[in-house]
């Protein structure tokens, strides 16, 4: 018996060993689920360049659903909350989040625009105008400076040490990442440039939806010649002067077709397409990646859209 209940007592602490062994993998798992600082991110854009950096030492949270436009979205009291018990606020600035107030919002920020070099004027429209409007009023900051994998890259470090400052223990994972990320999105360059080489340089004339790809154009040597929607976000409603203006744009330059977003106003872009005869090419993604999953594959994907509407077949 005494054997017997030396080869139970063996049994019972192993037992014991091993559902301590469990709960303790159990609590790890846990705080691997959970890992370091929050760090909120305004746009889809922004929330998967900072998960990058951020890899699986913060939690990267995006702010502005993908369904908001960026442009007038507001903070609810939930929102503001979680924004406040972040450590860190990615946006991209330029007011591009106008609805966000950063100003009353007690956390540390991380700006793109404040990092990527200087920026378009709104309007701007590639190599040609961006040089006319230097020798004149730029007037308000062009946002959407991300449609440059370049000057995303420009801002990566600093971004890699904003979340090292934010969480030290980890500093150097975040500065490794970013340094990771911008080898890759140098890569990304590289891809589109081949892409577009594909449309030869007098069909490099872009006819948009939205005012959203000068930096584009401005990186790859294209021009917007028009823009059927003067403006982003509730005011772009487009009027019956910007709309012939692109009808007339359309025939002097002889362009194929109009790239337009998925929430443009389809009747709009239809009175267009049968006036002039140019076919709507839809699906480009500009404000976030929506289905592409990752802003790399957004670019990848927006620079075979255009190449493949610009470039004559056989």
């Amino acid at each position: 018996m005494s054997r017997h209940r030396a080869h139970c007592t063996k049994r019972v602490a192993a037992n014991i060993a091993a559902i301590a062994a469990v709960l303790a993998a159990g609590c790890g798992s846990d705080d691997d689920g959970n890992p370091g600082p929050r760090i909120s991110a305004t746009t889809g854009v922004a929330a998967d360049i900072a998960r990058q950096i951020a890899g699986p030492d913060a939690q990267v949270e995006q702010v502005i659903p993908d369904s908001a436009s960026p442009h007038d979205f507001s903070l609810s009291a939930q929102d503001r909350a979680e924004l406040e018990d972040s450590a860190l606020l990615v946006s991209n600035g330029a007011d591009l989040e106008t609805g966000i107030p950063f100003e009353d919002v007690d956390v540390p920020e991380f700006a793109f625009a404040d990092h990527a070099g200087e920026l378009l004027a709104f309007g701007g429209s590639g190599e040609e105008d961006h040089a006319e409007e230097e020798e004149g009023d730029h007037g308000d900051d062009d946002p959407h400076l991300w449609m440059d994998p370049t000057r995303v890259a420009e801002a990566v470090p600093a971004l890699g040490e904003a979340m090292a400052e934010a969480d030290p223990d980890h500093a150097a994972g975040y500065r490794a990442r970013a340094n990771d990320y911008v080898a890759q999105l140098g890569g990304l360059d590289a891809e589109v440039e081949r892409t577009l080489a594909a449309v030869p340089q007098g069909d490099r004339m872009l006819v948009t939806s939205h005012d959203a790809l000068a930096y584009f154009a401005d990186r790859y040597g294209f021009q917007v010649v028009a823009t059927a929607f003067p403006a982003s976000g509730p005011e772009a409603e487009a009027s019956a002067a910007s709309i012939q203006e692109t009808e007339e744009a359309i025939a002097a330059s002889g362009v194929p077709a109009v790239f337009a977003e998925e929430t443009d106003d389809p009747q709009v872009l239809e009175q267009i397409s049968e006036r002039t005869g140019v076919e709507i090419v839809g699906g480009l993604l500009v404000e976030t990646p929506g289905e592409a999953g990752s802003y790399v594959e957004m670019m990848r994907r927006d620079a075979e859209l255009i190449a493949g509407a610009l470039t004559a077949p056989g």
